[in-house]
């Protein structure tokens, strides 16, 4: 009998500090999970990782999901380029060979009533063979209405590719630097809990794949290009972060702003109105002022001087010198809708 109350009793103090075993790590378990929210963290799947890592996933899945949108998009360009150049080159080849045949025809008409029949009839072929082809010449291509809309959408593609890109760089860094910077308490736990997994979600190296890899899918040597009118527009990137359409003015070495342009990008030291002449010769009044950055394909300027134009000349819209971008090397494309530029350069002060 004595012999088994004993052994009750050492069942009952065994189980009693089973107890306050799984109790004391209920209550540090429970209390873990307090300490990784006040330090910023919150639960994603089995990891418990910085709440801007989350903006940064989803920053990663709308970037992949551009490129994957701007590699068909591109493709459907170049295919429509291609055809219409090879209509172009058919419809010049028979105009050509039409003015060939109205040569010797016009050499056995000369001084005869004959002369005006013959040449009615020459612009009636080059008329058919016009509507034949339906070919244009590629230095307009960009403005006709369904390769407009096509480039207007990858211009944008591309804008939204840039400021992504460029954010996944400056948050990726600033996401490793916070985990290093854990307070004591979380990185202790760290070692003492590796069951336990606390972020990040992604390494540097895979971010930066994932921008390398964009940047190459989507040709940043390349910038699109379209006409409105006689006008040749391009998107930029204003702060890394402002998006905008300028006009192309291909003797001139300025950047010139609108009002709502400017005061988006954040520009507010500006001096007092004064006289400018803009591209195309009109005369106005502007204020100038310094943009710290803007991004154009591959070419990246720092502290560059822009001219911004009154409010009541906000219906001129923006322009950039190509002059600008001499460090680039810039081209127009053979195509009619890019501007080619020579990425060996990727950053570039105004004044180069």
């Amino acid at each position: 009998m004595e012999r088994s109350n004993a052994r009750r009793s050492a069942l009952l103090i065994l189980l009693g500090l089973c107890l306050i075993g799984i109790s004391s790590d209920r209550s540090l378990a429970a209390e873990l999970p307090q300490q990784l929210a006040d330090s910023g963290l919150e639960k994603f799947g089995s990891k418990w990782v910085l709440s801007e890592e989350l903006a940064l996933k989803r920053d990663i899945d709308s970037l992949e999901e551009i490129v994957k949108r701007i590699v068909p998009l591109r493709r459907q360009i170049d295919l429509a380029v291609a055809d219409n150049a090879s209509r172009w080159q058919k419809q010049q080849a028979t105009s050509q060979l039409i003015d060939q045949i109205a040569v010797i025809m016009r050499r056995s008409a000369v001084g005869t009533d004959e002369e005006k029949k013959v040449q009615k009839q020459v612009d009636q072929l080059k008329q058919a063979s016009r509507e034949l082809r339906d070919g244009v010449d590629p230095k307009r291509f960009g403005g006709q209405p369904h390769m407009r809309a096509m480039l207007e959408s990858l211009t944008l593609m591309h804008q939204q590719a840039t400021v992504l890109a460029v954010r996944l760089e400056k948050d990726s860094a600033e996401i490793h630097e916070a985990y290093g910077k854990l307070s004591k308490p979380i990185q202790l736990w760290r070692e003492e809990h590796p069951e336990v997994a606390i972020g990040p979600l992604f390494r540097a190296e895979q971010v930066d794949q994932v921008v390398r890899k964009a940047r190459n899918s989507i040709a940043l040597n390349d910038v699109p290009m379209y006409l409105h009118g006689d006008e040749k527009r391009v998107g930029v990137v204003l702060r890394d972060q402002f998006p905008t359409v300028l006009t192309i003015c291909p003797k001139d070495n300025r950047l010139i702003l609108t009002s709502n342009m400017a005061y988006s990008a954040g520009l507010r030291n500006l001096s007092a109105p004064q006289a400018v002449t803009l591209p195309g010769g009109r005369e106005t009044k502007a204020r100038l002022g310094t943009l710290s950055e803007m991004r154009m394909g591959a070419a990246n300027l720092h502290d560059v001087s822009v001219i911004v134009l009154e409010p009541s000349d906000e219906y001129l819209g923006g322009f950039i010198g190509l002059k600008l971008l001499q460090a680039w090397n810039p081209t127009f494309a053979k195509s009619g809708i890019s501007l080619s530029l020579d990425a060996s350069n990727q950053a570039s002060t105004a004044s180069r």
